[in-house]
């Protein structure tokens, strides 16, 4: 288990999940939205990113990519299942 792709998978998924907790606070469709399409496509661009400033390498890239694949899977389960949706 490559430690430095499971923490950088851990922060673009907690950027990608913070963005859709903070769309279900907002009224206005339009800027729940924009937080939305905004957290996910920041959440997806950390990933390359931080790879690229840290130097790692492509294997640890991919592991990484992967690590994200099998959070937001998990995060949609759960959300699905078990977070209790606004009503």
């Amino acid at each position: 288990m490559d430690l430095a792709a499971f923490a950088v998978s851990f922060l673009g998924f907690a950027i990608m999940y913070a963005g859709i907790i903070m769309a279900r606070k907002v009224d206005s469709k339009g800027s729940a939205s924009v937080f939305r399409i905004g957290g996910i496509f920041i959440g997806f661009m950390m990933v390359p990113m931080l790879h690229t400033a840290l130097g790692s390498p492509l294997t640890s890239a991919e592991i990484s990519g992967k690590y994200l694949l099998g959070m937001v899977i998990a995060g949609v389960i759960v959300d699905f299942f078990f977070v209790r949706r606004r009503g």
